[in-house]
This record gives C-alpha cells, sequence and structure tokens, in this order.
C-alpha cells in the first residue's frame, strides 16, 4: 500500500489568511530559550502573577545564537584538561562572546574543566566529541562566579562503564563508586550561563548540578549515574532560582530535584522525563511544571518486579510518582505552593496510572510531607480556578513584522535534521559535504500545516569551508524514518524526483539558492543533496555558523472569512506533535481536537488501532505492537510516521 494516499490536510488554513489579510509576515520560528523570545501578554491571568516571574527564567537575552559566538581557539583530538583550560584562560582575554571549538574525537577530562565569563565551549558535533571523564571527584566542567558562558553540541561520558542499577533501590549496593564523588557540570554562583545541546552519560555523582540563578538547560540527553543512594545522590539538582529546564530527555537516575531554600521561579517546560520530579524538601515555591512528558517506567521501584539481586519488598522500597513532594519527617515541606499544569504522566509502575494529566486543570502542592497517599498530593483546582489564556508560561516562539502586501506571507523555516553519507558512513557534524555519488547530504524540514498552498520555495546553502563547483541537485526523499543521530544506508531515504537544481561556482562563505518544487502545506519533507557534475562543496549544517533554510511563501484562500478580529497573529503556533519517536511502550498525539479520530496503520495499510480523542493530548498504548514502522492519521489534519521499537 502506497503510504502517499495519505493526503496533508490543509489545517487552521482560515487562521492564517486572516493574519495574510493583516499584512503580517512571519519570519524564523524560535525555540524556548532563544534571544528574541517573547510572551503573550494578552494571556496573563491576574489570578496568577507569578507568570510574569516565570518568563524571566533562564538565561536572560537567551542563549546566544553559534552565528554571535567567535570561534578563537580549536583543539583537536587527544587533547586533554590542560588543554581545555589553556584554551579557554586564552579566549578569555579577547573581548566579546568567544568560543573554543572542539573538532571531532575523545577529550580526558582528568582535571576540572574551569569555564570563564563570555567563552563557551563549542562541540563540532554532538555525537562526535566525547569528553570522557577520568577524575573523582569535584567538578568535571564547573561554572564558578562566571557569566555569559555555556556549552554546546558535545557529549560529556564517565570512564566507568554503564551503571549496574537503572535505579534507586535503597541498597548500599547503590553506591557504585564508593570513592568517587565526581559531578559532571556544575553552575555555582553563576548566572546567565548554559548547556545547550548536551549530552551526559554514566555519571559518577550528579549528571547536573544547578545552585545558580537564571541557568538554561536545553535539550540535554541524560542517562545514568553510579551514585544512587543516600546523601543527595544522582540527582538532576536545581538548587537556584530562576532557572529553565526545557527540551531535555532524563532517565535513569536518582531524582530530579528542585530543592533548598533558594529555589522559586523555576521553570520545567515541555521535557520527556523517565523520572519523577522531585519537589524535595524545602524549596520556596512558586517553580512552574507545564507541558512536560513524565514517565515512570515499569521497572522503577514499585512495580511489582523484583530488584536486581533482591526479592521485591514494598515496605523497605522507594515508592516513585510521576511528581513527588517530600516524603521523609526529614524534609521540609514547600514554603509556598508549586504549579503543575498541562502535563502528561504516565506512571507504569502503578497500573498505568495518569495522574495530574488533566489538561483542563491546574494542581497545586506539596501539600504535606510525607502523605498517605502520594498521588493526592498535588490536588487539582477547580474549573473555575483554570488558567484564562490556556497556559501559565505563553511563550510566542514565531517573530512577526510589519508587511505590505496583503495576501502575502513569507515563512522561513529552519533544518529540523541533517547529516551525510559518506559511502557507508554517517557525518553529523557542522558541514553537509556532496561529492557526486560518494558524498550525499540529507535535509529533513517540517513545512507548517497552516497554509492554503505554496505559491515557491527556496532552500539556502551557505559554503562553508570548501570552494567547488559544477551541477547540483535536490532531490525529493520517499521517507522520514530518520534523524541526524542514526542515518544510515538501511533507513536513508531513497530519491525521489528532482525538485531543484543549480549549476554554478560555489565560493565559500556565500549563500546559494535552489527554487524547489513539489512541496505541500503540512508535510514532513526528507531532501537529498547531491551533486550531478563538477568539485565537490562543503556547506554550513544546522550545527554550523550559518544553517540551512527553506523560505516559502504561502497563497491565500477565499476560506477566510471568520471572525478576523478574534485572531491573535503571535497565537497561531499550534502544530500536532506525536512523542517520543521511536517509541517503546506508548506514544502521545498533543494539539488535537476533541472527537478526532485517531488511526494507527502498518505499512500494508491494515488498522492495528483506532480511538476518538477525548482530550487535546492523547496517549496511544503501543506496548502489543510489533517492532516496525507505523503511520498514524488524525482526522481533519495529517498523516505522522513513526517507528516502534
Amino acid at each position: 500500500m502506497k503510504l502517499y494516499l495519505y493526503k496533508q490536510k490543509k489545517a487552521f488554513i482560515y487562521c492564517l489568511v486572516c493574519l495574510l489579510c493583516f499584512g503580517f509576515k512571519v519570519t524564523a520560528q524560535l525555540k524556548v530559550g532563544d534571544p528574541g523570545v517573547r510572551f503573550n501578554t494578552s494571556k496573563y491571568d491576574s489570578r496568577y502573577p507569578q507568570m510574569k516571574e516565570w518568563q524571566k527564567a533562564g538565561v536572560r537575552g537567551g542563549i546566544p545564537f553559534l552565528k554571535d559566538v567567535k570561534v578563537v581557539k580549536t583543539l583537536t583530538n587527544g587533547a586533554n584538561s590542560d588543554a581545555i583550560n589553556s584554551a579557554i584562560n586564552d579566549a578569555s582575554k579577547q573581548s566579546g562572546l568567544v568560543a573554543v571549538l572542539l573538532k571531532n574525537g575523545t577529550y580526558t577530562i582528568n582535571k576540572r574543566i574551569v569555564m570563564k565569563s563570555n567563552v563557551s565551549l563549542i562541540g563540532e558535533s554532538r555525537g562526535n566529541v566525547k569528553c570522557i571523564i577520568k577524575m573523582n571527584n569535584g567538578d568535571a566542567f564547573s561554572f564558578y562566579k562566571v557569566r555569559k558562558s555555556g556549552i554546546y553540541t558535545l557529549t560529556i561520558e564517565g570512564s566507568w562503564g554503564k551503571p549496574k542499577y537503572n535505579w534507586n533501590y535503597s541498597l548500599d549496593a547503590n553506591d557504585e563508586l564508593k570513592n568517587n564523588d565526581n559531578i559532571s557540570v556544575k553552575f555555582n554562583r553563576s548566572e546567565d550561563c548554559w548547556l545547550d545541546k548536551v549530552t551526559i552519560l554514566n555519571s559518577a555523582r550528579d549528571p547536573v548540578r544547578v545552585p545558580s540563578n537564571h541557568i538554561t538547560l536545553r535539550d540535554l540527553k541524560v542517562d545514568g549515574a553510579h551514585k544512587k543512594a543516600g546523601g543527595a545522590q544522582g540527582y538532576f539538582f536545581i538548587q537556584g532560582a530562576y532557572n529553565l529546564i526545557t527540551g531535555c530527555k532524563v532517565t535513569h537516575i536518582r531524582h530530579i530535584s528542585l530543592q533548598g531554600g533558594n529555589v522559586e521561579y523555576n521553570v520545567v517546560y515541555d521535557n520527556d522525563f523517565r523520572q519523577e520530579v522531585s519537589f524535595h524538601s524545602g524549596d520556596k515555591g512558586n517553580n512552574l511544571i507545564e507541558n512536560n512528558r513524565i514517565t515512570l517506567p515499569f521497572d522503577m521501584p514499585n512495580s511489582k518486579a523484583d530488584t536486581p539481586n533482591a526479592a521485591y519488598n514494598n515496605s523497605k522500597e522507594p515508592n516513585y510518582y510521576a511528581i513527588m513532594g517530600p516524603w521523609s519527617i526529614q524534609h521540609d515541606n514547600s514554603e509556598n505552593p508549586n504549579f503543575v499544569f498541562k502535563n502528561n504522566c504516565l506512571e507504569q509502575n502503578h497500573n498505568n496510572a495518569k495522574p495530574w494529566s488533566n489538561p483542563n486543570l491546574l494542581y497545586k502542592g506539596p501539600k504535606e510531607i510525607k502523605p498517605s497517599n502520594p498521588a493526592t498530593n498535588f490536588p487539582a483546582l477547580s474549573a473555575s480556578l483554570t488558567p484564562k489564556g490556556g497556559t501559565l508560561y505563553p511563550i510566542i516562539l514565531s517573530k512577526s513584522t510589519g508587511g505590505s502586501n496583503a495576501c502575502n506571507s513569507e515563512v522561513t523555516v529552519s533544518v529540523s535534521e541533517d547529516a551525510y553519507l559518506q559511502q557507508s558512513s554517517r557525518y553529523n557534524t557542522s558541514e553537509l559535504r556532496v561529492e557526486g555519488n560518494r558524498r550525499v547530504s540529507y535535509l529533513q524540514f517540517k513545512i507548517p500545516s497552516n497554509a492554503a498552498a505554496i505559491t515557491s520555495a527556496k532552500l539556502q546553502l551557505t559554503v562553508s569551508t570548501d570552494n567547488g563547483n559544477g551541477r547540483i541537485d535536490v532531490l525529493k526523499g520517499k521517507s522520514n524514518s530518520w534523524t541526524e543521530d542514526n542515518l544510515s544506508t538501511t533507513n536513508k531515504p531513497l530519491q525521489g524526483s528532482t525538485i531543484g537544481t543549480l549549476t554554478t561556482t560555489y565560493t565559500k562563505g556565500k549563500t546559494y539558492s535552489w527554487t524547489l518544487s513539489n512541496l505541500k502545506p503540512g508535510e514532513t519533507v526528507s531532501v537529498l543533496v547531491k551533486q550531478a557534475s563538477g568539485n565537490d562543496v562543503s556547506f554550513w549544517s544546522k550545527e554550523g555558523t550559518k544553517p540551512p533554510k527553506l523560505e516559502l511563501k504561502l497563497s491565500c484562500n477565499s476560506v477566510a472569512s471568520k471572525s478576523i478580529l478574534s485572531l491573535n497573529a503571535e497565537e497561531v503556533t499550534s502544530a500536532i506533535k506525536v512523542y517520543p519517536n521511536p517509541t517503546q511502550d506508548y506514544i502521545t498525539v498533543s494539539n488535537i481536537n476533541v472527537g478526532q479520530e485517531l488511526v494507527i496503520y502498518d505499512f500494508s495499510g491494515n488498522v492495528v488501532f483506532k480511538k476518538v480523542a477525548s482530550n487535546s493530548d492523547e496517549t496511544l498504548d503501543t506496548f502489543g505492537l510489533k517492532s516496525g514502522k507505523y503511520i498514524i492519521t488524525i482526522q481533519g489534519k495529517e498523516s505522522i510516521q513513526f517507528i516502534k521499537k
């Protein structure tokens, strides 16, 4: 059965067209934590004055774009802590925001890396820059009394291998490294610092500790800690105020903990946690947990599964819930309530319970220490107290500017995935290379669905470090079942029709455009950039100085006759999301309408699941599905492919 029989649906058309008739020009979409993000003041609810404080969370002014950070030092494979610290010290003597670039390779962290104000570390690529910790105490990466400093796109990994135990079972053996108290990254009395696109694996004690204010932790992948016994071990640890945690994936540690008398006005927004979130002891309250996916796996304590090497004992083992307050009389309760809203919680370790997941209710707590029923420690408020704007964090992720042409809009779409294959080897670096059939680059874009039609499309690529010439074609891929982290010869999209071509001389630093055809609103499209003739060329990837972008012109449609005055240009940002993808036990579809039918098909066209949505966010059980590729269709919206592991 051909997958593309499932046509993309033209959703939210009248909303967009109304905007166009007012002359808005939509520019590139921003991410949470970027410079330039704004908040929709029309959604403020005077009953929750904390909203004005939450919008201050994270790096003030946003995490600097890579294009605004100047690389002044470069290190190569094999460098150790002494070389990295020397490069950071040299860089700190220069003015402006500067960085030390770590080229792809392995780096030995045998002494503390001392970060400096206005100096960042940038990895050439997240998966191929590996900083291996080989020290037993102190902080591997230390931000102490610094500002405007951060780490981008690299992996920090403990040298001790994968932890023996996934979870804390209240066993002495959970302290797997008795003489090792190393913390992977610590922000101490610092402000306006960040981690962005950083992977932290197999930590000794804590993967991240933040006794600081205005820190942004964005797009982290945290997995594993060797020390998960008593005494604040194995924490993703927030100990300050006005910090922003967004886009992170965290699992196999002891706690995600907001703890201590300085903890207030932190925002935990749009994360995927397979770990509980704890208000452990004595925070000030007024912290926000919104729009997260929090799943406690089946094997987490109180799963009715045996603990490793010991019989299951309900009276002694920890009992984890998706969101927790103090669970010991030795702990102190929050000074003020914390706010929990629009999260999707799934407790597989408690018979697949889904507490605190009603998108129409606001929850506050914790109300007591060591409650008899932890599932009720963050009670729901009455429906009348639900925030009037539908959110407590009304962030705007698209920038609107004035435009003079009615019924016309230009949209710039950022690339979501990009990498290249050199024969059978994958390269996810700051560059995209093309060379005949030997090197082919792959890019993926998610085209907005709120358009009537695309009247023109241009792919823009900027030459990075290698000039070239000849004909370069852009071809439409036949599948999207790849990411920049797993692209291979087996899952790469097969090439379809040629949708753009350009023959010229390609000069370093210059930007070139390919006029593309056959693109549709709402589709996720993979394109292949392939050289048909001439000398090889390299372009910047999305991790590079000037990322690829897709510039679209969108047309109007006569359907836009509905209430124009009821629309706000800043609010048209809704898009259907399906996550996690790939998935194992469940998949969530968000931003849908109640009453829409959700149908999952296998690749033979058979219906394997069907449900009518009763909430704007629906979680579907995929545990019983076989491993493979599936398509989920959302009535009146679109069709999206996902992978079951």
